[in-house]
């Protein structure tokens, strides 16, 4: 693969929001692979020591990456201190001025092992994104960085992380919000208006085919209708959400994960296979926990609602 020809996607936003959904889209591509949220392979390797862990059910990543890549790759991708006695930002100083700084370069690794011109980072998270597009790789050219900034209705997101999360206060949702908000606004300020997008979470799913073509053209790849489909084809996506992940199990005729059914009912088995706008908090949302919500964010919705 031409190296000029790389291109990296980083979804950043908040969770809850249509990123998964996003990420599978472009993965569908012919020239695209969905990462999924890899910020926790990190954590996923040290806890299981395994790169089976990565996604559990895929024989993908074991196929492509042994067990020493598969820890460079979550060494590359952490921001802590690799040895405990040499702070990280000197290590990785004096690595790149000797040019051995292959652990720094994790995307680079991706590229190679996986072997797709596109790839998929939906980790959302904008300070961690924030600190992997100043790291030398992905400054010096050779990977065409774009950052796509999902925003949904935060009423909609209220009520999918009070669904998702019954002991979470409306008080610190609303901080979450606020602060996921400010460090988007923070990260795109910085970084070249031609190579970020926003895209919002309403009109991918009311019109799929349209906002995928913009999106398309804007990374100057052909627009192919089967990416809409995302179910149709196996991803192995790190993390990411179990109800996109119970429609595609749905399709393939495997189960469906006992949490998603434990969250969300029969929803997701009940639900054909399409690209729907969920707009479940007009029923479900309490108009007291609403109120309160405005109370405490004030106008930072107004550009984000939908009233459909």
């Amino acid at each position: 693969m031409d190296n000029t020809s790389r291109k990296l996607v980083f979804i950043i936003g908040i969770g809850r929001s249509g990123s998964t959904m996003l990420d599978l889209m472009l993965g569908s591509h012919s020239q695209g692979f969905s990462l999924g949220e890899i910020s926790k392979i990190p954590e996923i390797f040290a806890c299981h020591q395994s790169v089976e862990a990565f996604c559990p059910g895929s024989d993908f990543w074991p196929s492509h990456f042994t067990g020493q890549e598969a820890r460079q790759l979550a060494q590359g991708l952490s921001n802590h201190r690799i040895h405990q006695r040499i702070p990280l930002r000197l290590e990785r100083a004096v690595r790149e001025f000797i040019r051995q700084d292959q652990i720094f370069r994790p995307y680079t690794l991706l590229f190679e092992k996986i072997n797709s011109p596109l790839l998929v980072d939906s980790s959302k998270y904008p300070d961690w994104v924030a600190n992997k597009i100043k790291t030398r790789e992905l400054t010096q050219g050779t990977i065409q960085v774009y950052l796509v900034n999902v925003v949904r209705d935060a009423r909609a997101v209220l009520n999918s992380y009070l669904r998702a999360f019954p002991d979470l206060t409306v008080e610190k949702f609303a901080h979450r919000w606020m602060n996921n908000l400010e460090s988007c606004r923070r990260i795109l300020n910085r970084y070249p208006a031609q190579m970020q997008k926003q895209i919002r979470y309403e009109d991918l799913a009311t019109n799929p085919h349209s906002t995928m073509q913009s999106i398309c053209d804007w990374l100057e790849i052909p627009f192919e209708p089967s990416m809409v489909q995302y179910w149709k084809k196996m991803h192995h996506y790190v993390a990411g959400s179990l109800s996109t992940r119970a429609l595609i199990a749905r399709y393939h005729n495997h189960p469906i994960p006992d949490l998603v059914q434990k969250i969300h009912g029969q929803h997701y088995k009940s639900v054909d296979l399409s690209i729907k706008l969920d707009e479940r908090w007009k029923q479900h949302l309490d108009p007291e926990v609403l109120s309160h919500f405005y109370k405490l964010i004030g106008d930072l919705n107004r550009p984000f609602e939908w009233n459909s």
